[in-house]
């Protein structure tokens, strides 16, 4: 046998060995996604709250909805973050294998506020917002930090569908996605819910 057939086996075997992950097409992303109910430290640390997220995409546009609540069973709602806008899928990354760049604009970003939580509200940079329980107010000009920043911006982040169409995750959502994309996945998996 030659170098150049050894080599040419060498290669259909590592590629039989086993699932690379596969290239995120943009038809994969189409659908509802969402992520279990989830403690999180807020930011600062202060309290833990429960965060549950739902993204929905169609082919051109992405609605994200951000729950927090103050109990584990989701009955006792803090606030509902919501936004809406189109998206541009801008092609391969070359920095995370099969995950596909994306250029998103947030036209909507709106918070519902259910209880007044000042603390809560400053650390996730809505302490400037003039919020009131029970209405939908738009925050996209008072936000001064993270994690909603991206709301008057060009989000540069990148997405990855893998185990067969059924996960989904974003570029790390603790990068400054205004001024560069996230060069590694976001820990926080979302799952197909149709």
């Amino acid at each position: 046998m030659t170098f150049k057939t050894l080599t040419a086996t060498a290669v259909a075997l590592a590629a039989a060995a086993g699932p690379a992950l596969s290239d995120t097409a943009e038809s994969a992303l189409i659908g509802m996604w969402t992520t279990p109910l989830s403690a999180q430290q807020a930011p600062g640390g202060g309290a833990s709250a429960f965060l549950r997220q739902t993204v929905i995409f169609t082919d051109t546009r992405q609605d994200i909805r951000a729950e927090v609540f103050a109990d584990p069973a989701g009955e006792m709602p803090i606030f509902t973050y919501a936004s809406s806008g189109p998206y541009v899928a801008v092609g391969a990354s070359d920095v995370v294998q099969g995950a596909l760049n994306l250029e998103l604009v947030n036209e909507t970003s709106e918070v519902t506020l259910f209880m007044e939580v000042p603390d809560l509200m400053a650390a996730v940079g809505m302490g400037g917002c003039d919020l009131i329980v029970g209405e939908a107010i738009d925050v996209t000009t008072c936000i001064s930090g993270p994690p909603f920043l991206v709301t008057d911006c060009t989000d540069l982040d990148l997405v990855l569908v893998d185990e067969n169409g059924t996960r989904l995750r974003f570029g790390d959502q603790s990068v400054d996605r205004c001024v560069a994309r996230p060069t590694e996945l976001d820990a926080t998996a979302f799952r197909k819910a149709e």
